[in-house]
């Protein structure tokens, strides 16, 4: 990775400056590069040639990927680091930052769809250190759009990166490991340890990826209503799925069910939902 910027020296491209984090924001900043080298070659190797980063802060990996040779829209809701971003862009330094943009905008309010649409047909991605508090509902604002991508790329909480990956019958296995995996590959690539960021976080945080599926088990209308049955189902967990689903029987027999009715939510695979929306609501499909 490139070292050394005019105005801020080593500072910039080691992703530490004199800028105070905001826990409000959940900034919580990589201090180490190892982790950075694996998230660009992993960019690399999915073909990524433009990327969204969200949240790059001190801009480890903006430089990173910059200097990979990948052009890097940068969202930056943090009006202080978007500057500190865009004045590296801007410095006459010979050793200036290129190949980014810097948008100082809330990623949940960013139009993917629109950024990728720009693009043609370059092959593009999204990447990003996300903030735990919003981790969620990033990963969901992602998901609609996976299939137009060639992956996401996101450091993130251990745990919830568990959750994502967990399969059925897991004690981490849950609604969002279903949504997730119905629409993507979902990969857990490597742990990294807390002491590799500043402030030192409570909790360990992981590298995952998810990936377009080539032949999704659901879409449309279906993938609606299976994402219903699973947010219902796993609401009532503790309960046999019968219970959960009551709501939606109306007059379908029970016996014509191709999922047990006696089994809990946890023991569902993706797949089994998929069924058992299909068959609950057959007549809206």
């Amino acid at each position: 990775m490139r070292r050394g910027y005019s105005d801020q020296n080593s500072s910039q491209s080691s992703g530490r400056s004199s800028i105070s984090q905001k826990k409000s924001l959940g900034q919580v900043f990589l201090n180490t590069e190892w982790p950075v080298t694996r998230v660009v070659e992993q960019a690399l190797d999915l073909g990524m040639k433009r990327v969204i980063e969200i949240g790059p802060g001190n801009g480890i990996l903006t430089i990173a990927l910059a200097n990979a040779g990948i052009k890097v829209t940068a969202i930056e809701k943090d009006a202080r680091f978007a500057q500190r971003l865009q004045d590296m862009i801007s410095s006459d330094s010979p050793n200036k930052l290129q190949n980014v943009e810097v948008l100082n905008v809330d990623i949940l309010k960013f139009d993917l769809a629109a950024w990728i649409a720009a693009g043609g047909d370059t092959p593009c991605g999204v990447v990003g250190n996300i903030p735990y508090n919003i981790s969620t509902p990033i990963v969901m604002w992602v998901l609609p759009h996976i299939s137009a991508v060639q992956g996401a790329i996101f450091m993130v909480q251990l745990e919830f990166g568990t959750r994502i990956v967990s399969e059925a019958d897991s004690k981490n296995y849950g609604s969002l490991s279903v949504y997730c995996q119905l629409r993507a590959h979902c990969d857990f690539n490597f742990k990294v340890d807390k002491t590799c960021f500043t402030p030192i976080p409570k909790v360990d945080s992981a590298v995952m990826t998810l990936r377009p599926r080539v032949a999704l088990p659901a879409e449309g209308k279906l993938l609606q209503y299976t994402e219903t049955v699973c947010r219902i189902a796993f609401a009532q967990r503790r309960k046999k799925l019968r219970s959960a689903v009551k709501q939606f029987m109306h007059k379908l027999l029970e016996e014509d069910c191709p999922i047990d009715l006696n089994r809990r939510a946890e023991t569902l695979t993706p797949e089994d939902f998929v069924r058992l929306a299909k068959f609950l609501f057959a007549s809206n499909l």
